[in-house]
């Protein structure tokens, strides 16, 4: 390996995230989604219809943010916002099959990404790297964040 100066270990970070972010953008736009999409997606597919205030929760937005969200995903048919029954005042949400199939696409490429880098890196680095970004986040990291759920 090449000894190189000193470079700050956020500068290595920042690189290496604008990178893979690139290609994950990428990959979730081949199916006409984006990060927004991909988080709601995830939180969407890990509950039970949920209401609209418990899906911002889950993805750590506002109600007013996920609401221009939902409306995007609604108008391209991904997504239905129904009233609660016992409460009109709340929505439910859930997948349309459409949605249901477009996420679907994007987990099994998002899962074949992740498996490219950690190929890229071998087991002992991959399990090398998560450990030392799990030290970074306990040890300077807000304790009340929670992070986004794993894939796959």
């Amino acid at each position: 390996m090449k000894t190189r100066g000193v470079r700050p270990i956020g500068m290595a970070l920042w690189d290496a995230t604008q990178v893979v972010h690139r290609e994950f953008e990428r990959i979730l736009a081949d199916h006409g989604g984006n990060r927004a999409t991909w988080f709601i997606f995830l939180a969407l597919d890990g509950a039970d219809h949920p209401t609209q205030r418990e899906l911002a929760r889950a993805v750590g937005i506002s109600d007013a943010t996920l609401t221009h969200h939902l409306r995007n995903l609604e108008d391209r048919g991904l997504v239905e916002r129904t009233r609660d029954p016992d409460d009109r005042r709340v929505q439910c949400i859930e997948f349309t099959a459409e949605g249901r199939a477009a996420f679907t696409r994007m987990r099994d490429d998002a899962v074949a990404f992740d498996r490219r880098l950690r190929a890229e890196l071998g087991a002992d680095a991959t399990a090398a790297l998560i450990d030392a970004l799990e030290v970074l986040t306990t040890s300077i990291g807000d304790a009340g964040t929670t992070p986004p759920p794993p894939i796959g």
